[in-house]
């Protein structure tokens, strides 16, 4: 019973090819994540402080960094089929 379920297991590890990124690629979404975690504690952070402007400056570079978000992770997607 075991022996047939190990079998299984590596029909469908060879079953599925190992997907390689390219080295920006990763390295970009390090960048763009860690500035998207930055800019919104930093929104948060001046929100909690009623600094109004510095608040609405950190929410928009949230939303920048979003949007960078998707348009890596559509050439990736590009790259990677």
């Amino acid at each position: 019973m075991q022996d047939e379920a190990e079998s299984t297991h590596t029909e469908d590890e060879a079953a599925v090819p190992a997907r390689q990124m390219p080295l920006g690629i990763v390295i970009a979404r390090i960048i763009v994540v860690s500035g998207m975690a930055f800019s919104a504690a930093f929104a948060i952070f001046f929100l909690v402080g009623a600094l109004w402007l510095p608040a609405l400056v950190s929410i928009a570079a949230t939303a920048v960094f979003v949007g960078l978000m998707f348009a890596i992770e559509r050439g990736a997607e590009g790259k990677a089929g």
